[in-house]
C-alpha cells in the first residue's frame, strides 16, 4: 500500500516538473555536460526509489523481489555519487584538487558494487504484507554506511567552504536546505538497511518525496541553475573601433558604467585590439586571467567589438554574446555606419534591455 502511495506521489512530481520545464523551455539554458548529469541523476533516482519501493512488494517472488533490491541499491549509489560530485564540482572549479570527492566517491562506490555480488549478500523476510532484507554480508553493510558517511560529510564540507562560489546567494541559500534534507534522508535510509524497520522506511521514503520536490522546485523557481550555478560577469563593454566607448555595464552593480571608471589597463589592451581590428576576422577570443576569464567579440564589418570579464568562460556565455551582438548589430547598424565627427553615444543605450535580455541568468538574485 505505502509502496503504491509513495511512487505515485514520486511519478507526480517528475511529472509536474517535466511538464513545466517543457513549457517554459525559453527560460532554461545549460551546458551541455551539466544537463546530461543532471538528467542521469534524475534517472537514477526514478530507478532508486521505484525499485526500493517494489522490492518490499510480496505481490513478487522472492527472486524479483531480491533483483528490485539490487537495483535499489546500485542506483542509489550512483545517483547520491553523482549528485555530491557535481555539486562539487561546480562549487570548486578553481580547485587543483575539484576532483579528489568524485574519487573518493568512485573507490568507496566500487568496495559497495564489488561487496553486492558476493553470493547470499542477504537473508529476506517477510512480515505483514512486506519483505526485509537482512544483511549476511557485514562487508556490504560497512561499504555502504561508509559511502554514505563520505558523501554527507564531504558535500556539507563543500557546500560550507564553497559557498561564497555561488553566483546567486538566494540558490546557495535554498542548496543549504536542500542539502539538509538530502543528508536526513541518506541517514534514514541507512537506519533501515541496519535495522529494517517499517517506520524508518516510511520516514526516509517520505523525506525523500519532500527533498526530491524540494529540489525540482529550485530547478523551477531557478533556471539560472542550469546557466551558470556559480559563474559570475562582472563587467560587459562595446567600443567603436575609433576606441570611444559606446556602453559598459557593471553586473554587480547593475548599473550602467562611464569611462572613467573602468580600469586603464582594460582601456589600453582594448585601444590596442582595436586599433588592429580591421586586420582579424570576427571571431571570439579568450584571455584566461588566474580569476577571470576575458571575452572579446569582434565584429570587423561595423567596426566595433565587445569585451565581457567573466570567473569562467562557458558556451551559454558565448551563445549570449553572439545573440547580443547580432541583435545589437541589426538595431544600430545604420548608426554605426554613420559614426563621424562627435558621437552621441546616448544613441545605444538600447543596449541595456539587450543585457536584460540576453544575460538574464547572469544577473545574480534573479
Amino acid at each position: 500500500m505505502f509502496a503504491s502511495l509513495f511512487t505515485s506521489i514520486f511519478v507526480a512530481i517528475f511529472l509536474i516538473g517535466t511538464i513545466y520545464v517543457i513549457l517554459n523551455r525559453e527560460k532554461y539554458d545549460v551546458e551541455t555536460t551539466f544537463f546530461i548529469t543532471l538528467v542521469t541523476y534524475f534517472l537514477s533516482e526514478i530507478f532508486y526509489f521505484i525499485s526500493f519501493n517494489l522490492s518490499a512488494e510480496n505481490f513478487f517472488d522472492i527472486p524479483i523481489a531480491l533483483v528490485f533490491w539490487y537495483i535499489s541499491i546500485i542506483t542509489r549509489s550512483i545517483s547520491i555519487g553523482l549528485f555530491a560530485s557535481m555539486h562539487n564540482l561546480e562549487l570548486n572549479k578553481g580547485s587543483k584538487v575539484r576532483s579528489l570527492p568524485a574519487l573518493v566517491y568512485i573507490f568507496v562506490g566500487g568496495s559497495v558494487l564489488s561487496f553486492l555480488f558476493v553470493p547470499n549478500s542477504f537473508t529476506i523476510i517477510q512480515i505483514g504484507i512486506e519483505y526485509y532484507y537482512l544483511f549476511n554480508n557485514i562487508g556490504l553493510l560497512i561499504s555502504i554506511s561508509l559511502f554514505n558517511f563520505c558523501i554527507v560529510f564531504i558535500s556539507w564540507m563543500i557546500q560550507i567552504t564553497g559557498y561564497k562560489n555561488f553566483a546567486d546567494k538566494k540558490l546557495g541559500n535554498l542548496y543549504y536546505i536542500f542539502m539538509l534534507l538530502f543528508s536526513l534522508q541518506i541517514l534514514l535510509q541507512n537506519l533501515y538497511i541496519i535495522t529494517p524497520n517499517i517506520y524508518f522506511k516510511i520516514f526516509h521514503s517520505s523525506l525523500y518525496l519532500i527533498s526530491i520536490g524540494y529540489f525540482v522546485g529550485i530547478v523551477l523557481r531557478k533556471p539560472n541553475l542550469l546557466a551558470v550555478f556559480t559563474n559570475k560577469i562582472y563587467d560587459f563593454i562595446v567600443f567603436h573601433k575609433s576606441g570611444i566607448l559606446l556602453y559598459s555595464y557593471n553586473f554587480q552593480t547593475r548599473e550602467e558604467v562611464n569611462e572613467s571608471l573602468l580600469k586603464g589597463s582594460i582601456l589600453i589592451g582594448i585601444s590596442h585590439i582595436l586599433a588592429n581590428l580591421s586586420n582579424v576576422e570576427a571571431q571570439v577570443t579568450h584571455i584566461k586571467m588566474r580569476e577571470r576569464a576575458v571575452v572579446f567579440n569582434f565584429n570587423t564589418q561595423l567596426g566595433y567589438a565587445t569585451l565581457l570579464i567573466a570567473k569562467h568562460r562557458n558556451n551559454i556565455l558565448e551563445k549570449s554574446i553572439d545573440s547580443f551582438m547580432n541583435e545589437f548589430s541589426s538595431i544600430n547598424e545604420e548608426n554605426l555606419q554613420n559614426l563621424t565627427g562627435l558621437i552621441d553615444v546616448s544613441t545605444f543605450i538600447n543596449a541595456k534591455g539587450l543585457i536584460n535580455k540576453y544575460f538574464l541568468h547572469f544577473i545574480t538574485g534573479i
